[in-house]
């Protein structure tokens, strides 16, 4: 099993563009006045909103109805302007006629505005901005409304996910050539495993399989998304709730995996864990987890589950499933033959773990035994039998005295392919899939 993913959501600054917004204030407000100087400030317009007494990045404050309107999702919340400070450039929609899309109290003070402070994700201290920016309109389902008007979202200071600023704290745009506002929260170290709030709330999400949810692409990292299954939207990957909740920040719960072997507790929703359910027991897990091993017990290298994240790391070395067959089997969980496990023995593995020995050679996947022709079994029911297969002699259906090895290796003997009693195929020459 390839290394599970270590996080699931970005460890990149979710909002982390909007920190230009900040840039383009300072090189682009001239000196005159500062937010928080009252004295500098007009009486604010009619919604309440401060003016400033200078020009701002945005130029003189103006009435943003004079402008054509833009953002139609979120009707009078956004104007054209033509020019922006080009660090703005990338940041802002465009309007079809020309200009870029800019909310309104931006517009209103020259781009000397301090949005307000509301609560964000996981509780977090955040500013609430327009859905008319394009980056909170891509987030608008996963951020809360708070204390913000209905065409805004309350945008996180501090990235949950990582503790890296965002941004946001500082869009308080000064005349004098840099934010005015505080320097916000202390982004400080993420915490790992996650603790307080949810990160993000999978009830919010459309659920794509038992314990889990769709999570917009957007929050899936690129070289995570391969190992995730598609959600029918097309546009989100099927993720387990404790990623979503942590923001990938946790530690699975330790379980009892194949064989005893020590092992982590893993959604079924990941393509991988499900393509070996039947190989893995759910142990101690949720009902919708299975318990993957640490090691492979096949040829113990590590499977990676037990360092996710944050995962100190397996506290036990490799426990590797027992040899049978004179060495030449592996012991393996009666589930991984399947409909096929009674055609094998138990041999010498452990009686009490549901084990059967597998020859090594069905292991591989790419067994195709050797023709040959049967000695004395030809002799006593005549020519139909002639035909076989050589198979490992610790078969159950091949242990017998009437086989011999009839030019096979050492460790074979050859199997008819036509039962000798009923005349109907033995299966040997039809290779056991395991």
């Amino acid at each position: 099993m390839a290394r599970p993913a270590r996080s699931l959501l970005p460890s990149s600054p979710t909002f982390s563009v909007l920190a230009a917004v900040a840039l383009a204030a300072a090189a682009s407000a001239s000196a005159g006045c500062q937010v928080g100087d009252v004295g500098a400030l007009g009486g604010g317009d009619d919604d309440g909103v401060p003016v400033a007494d200078c020009d701002g990045p945005l130029g003189a404050p103006r009435d943003p109805d004079a402008l054509p309107a833009c953002c139609e999702d979120f009707v009078g919340g956004a104007h054209c302007v033509d020019d922006v400070p080009p660090e703005l450039e990338g940041v802002l929609g465009t309007c079809a006629g020309g200009g870029y899309c800019v909310p309104d109290p931006f517009i209103e003070t020259g781009g000397v505005f301090e949005p307000l402070t509301c609560t964000s994700l996981s509780g977090a201290e955040g500013r609430c901005l327009s859905g008319c920016v394009p980056q909170v309109k891509d987030y608008w389902g996963i951020l809360p409304q708070d204390a913000c008007a209905d065409d805004e979202r309350c945008v996180p200071c501090v990235n949950p996910i990582d503790g890296t600023e965002t941004g946001v704290c500082k869009l308080a745009f000064t005349c004098e050539g840099g934010p005015g506002g505080g320097d916000g929260p202390d982004p400080g170290e993420p915490q790992c495993p996650h603790q307080g709030a949810d990160v993000l709330d999978p009830s919010t999400m459309p659920a794509c399989a038992p314990g889990a949810h769709c999570l917009s692409d957007a929050l899936v990292p690129a070289d995570m998304a391969d190992q995730l299954a598609d959600c029918p939207d097309g546009a989100s990957k099927c993720v387990p709730d404790e990623f979503i909740r942590t923001g990938g920040n946790f530690i699975p719960a330790t379980c009892e995996s194949v064989a005893g072997a020590e092992g982590r507790c893993l959604s079924t929703a990941l393509p991988e864990v499900a393509s070996q359910a039947t190989l893995l027991p759910q142990s101690s897990c949720a009902a919708d987890h299975l318990c993957v091993p640490c090691f492979s017990p096949l040829d113990g290298t590590e499977t990676g589950a037990c360092r996710l994240s944050c995962d100190p790391g397996p506290t036990e070395g490799p426990t590797q499933l027992p040899a049978c067959c004179d060495g030449r089997g592996t012991c393996v969980p009666a589930s991984a033959a399947g409909d096929q496990a009674d055609q094998l023995g138990e041999d010498v593995c452990p009686e009490d773990q549901g084990l059967v020995c597998a020859p090594n050679v069905f292991l591989d996947g790419d067994f195709t035994p050797a023709t040959c022709e049967t000695g004395l079994l030809q002799v006593i029911f005549g020519p139909d039998v002639a035909e076989g297969r050589c198979l490992p002699d610790c078969l159950p259906a091949v242990d017998n005295f009437l086989l011999g090895q009839d030019g096979c290796a050492d460790g074979y003997k050859c199997a008819p392919c036509v039962d000798p009693l009923s005349g109907d195929p033995s299966g040997a020459c039809d290779p056991l899939p395991i």
